[in-house]
């Protein structure tokens, strides 16, 4: 990783005029993108193994789609982070299709999921660089592209990804409420 992220650099480095600091910045982003693609194959290879490929790539389009402007917590170390995502995607994957939910409870788990994007959405910690403006239109998308999935789900009820992607838009819901109270109960400390 060390030596892909040192190219790029030298590359930014020599054609564009970045100061010290966007350069750390742009190390920090470099390798935080590599880690995560690392973290994406690492489980890609593990649920094709399983079998379960398909629904991976379904859980993560779901999971990335709205976690990019809903936003969520992060753990401070990235192992953890990469165990806590691996539980995500064994959980909505494996474990939770699994449970029998009817129509209507899945209507009233996306409408909780929807109301909490609604009320929390997006969750960060990074709050300085984020207008209100920009605030508002990262609720709106997230709160759009679920509204988008909820149709879809409700309309292809007999999809053997329904659950998968239900589960994982449930899941990804309660991350904002842990996310909220994880930033705000930091803020008291400080």
């Amino acid at each position: 990783m060390g030596y892909i992220v040192g190219k790029m650099l030298n590359y930014a480095e020599q054609n564009f005029q970045f100061s010290r600091f966007e350069l750390a910045k742009l190390k920090y982003m470099l390798e935080l993108i590599i880690l995560n693609i690392g973290e994406m194959l690492l489980f890609a290879v593990i649920f094709i193994f399983l079998g379960r490929g398909t629904e991976f790539l379904v859980a993560s389009i779901v999971l990335l789609s709205v976690r990019s402007f809903a936003g969520g917590f992060h753990l401070a170390k990235f192992r953890y982070c990469v165990l806590l995502s691996f539980i995500i995607f064994w959980a909505v994957i494996m474990v939770l299709p699994a449970i029998d939910i009817t129509q209507g409870l899945m209507e009233i788990l996306l409408i909780i999921s929807i109301v909490i994007n609604v009320v929390l959405a997006p969750v960060s910690k990074r709050k300085s660089g984020q207008s209100p403006k920009s605030r508002a239109i990262f609720k709106c998308l997230s709160t759009a592209i679920i509204l988008v999935y909820a149709i879809l789900l409700l309309r292809f009820r007999e999809s053997p990804f329904v659950a998968i992607a239900m589960w994982t838009i449930f899941i990804q819901s309660i991350q904002l409420i842990i996310g909220k109270v994880l930033i705000a109960n930091e803020k008291n400390d400080v």
